[in-house]
């Protein structure tokens, strides 16, 4: 049975009106497990090229091509009910325009409020237990409908958002709905709804993390084994493959991670050498 088949018209409603889903438990731990076991060996190792290993930003290490390593976790994003949900949310055919796992590895100062650019929905699949001492998102609901007036955001460097004040700007705390289950817990939601993630004292937390738009917008050039793509349908890679626009996000590259992370973040290579050593200092990675 598709894991996935649960979801309903009650679902996309609730996704409609409030910008947000969050289903927990929904994916068994034994796919969960299995996932885990497939990217493990990737974190063991980084490099500036992650094309075969994964590589660190700030307190976030990156594993960019999860179809690369894990032939689950790409089952999992292509599962064919939840591409039938995907199709009536966009009222078009889907395209899975990335497919990433996250891992925090040093405590954190907290994500401010703010609102991812572009359309399209994101997915968070915890591979561990939704956690305040390890993270966890925090949204405001029905704020993928609002527009927030200049005065209310502040400057920051970063140009892959737009921050606000949660106190200065015209939402209530009693709008925030946080994420809440066990492992396996997935979190649907539109990427302009306003949402943050909270200082968090412990490192540890896992997310495999999917972008979806609908057909003919850019999508991230996915690396995928051979071996992989022979186990999926036809739908699937079209979902994959096909349905991106011919323009593609720069996701492959040769040093620095990815042009796309150099050029949102605007990160000096000095920079990304000096979250590499940090790494190393407090880590047993080896390096590719």
């Amino acid at each position: 049975m598709s894991i996935f088949s649960s979801l309903s018209k009650d679902h996309l409603n609730k996704l409609n009106s409030d910008g947000v889903i969050i289903i927990p438990n929904l994916i068994p731990e034994s796919t969960i497990d299995e996932i885990k076991k497939d990217t493990s060996s990737w974190f063991k190792k980084i490099s500036f090229n992650n094309r075969i290993s994964s590589y660190v930003i700030n307190s976030n290490q990156w594993i960019e091509h999860g179809g690369l390593c894990s032939l689950e976790s790409l089952k999992v994003a292509l599962d064919i009910s939840l591409i039938d949900f995907l199709k009536e949310y966009f009222m078009n055919d889907p395209s899975l325009g990335a497919i990433s796992v996250q891992k925090k590895i040093f405590s954190e100062k907290g994500i401010p409020l703010h609102s991812d650019l572009g359309d399209g929905l994101s997915v968070f699949i915890y591979l561990t237990k939704p956690d305040k001492k390890f993270g966890i998102t925090e949204f405001v609901k029905k704020t993928h409908l609002c527009k927030i007036d200049k005065s209310f955001q502040t400057q920051n460097k970063i140009d892959d958002a737009t921050y606000i004040d949660l106190d200065k700007s015209p939402f209530s705390e009693k709008d925030i709905i946080k994420t809440h289950g066990g492992v396996g817990t997935v979190v649907i939601f539109h990427r302009s709804i306003w949402h943050k993630l909270p200082k968090f004292n412990n490192a540890g937390r896992e997310i495999l993390m999917l972008r979806y738009f609908k057909k003919n917008t850019p999508s991230n050039d996915h690396l995928v084994k051979n071996s992989f793509l022979k186990q999926l349908t036809p739908i699937q890679k079209q979902v994959l493959l096909e349905n991106s626009a011919e323009k593609i996000a720069p996701s492959i590259s040769e040093l620095g991670s990815n042009k796309e992370s150099f050029g949102i973040y605007k990160i000096p290579d000095w920079k990304m050498y000096l979250y590499f050593l940090k790494f190393k200092l407090f880590s047993k990675a080896k390096t590719s």
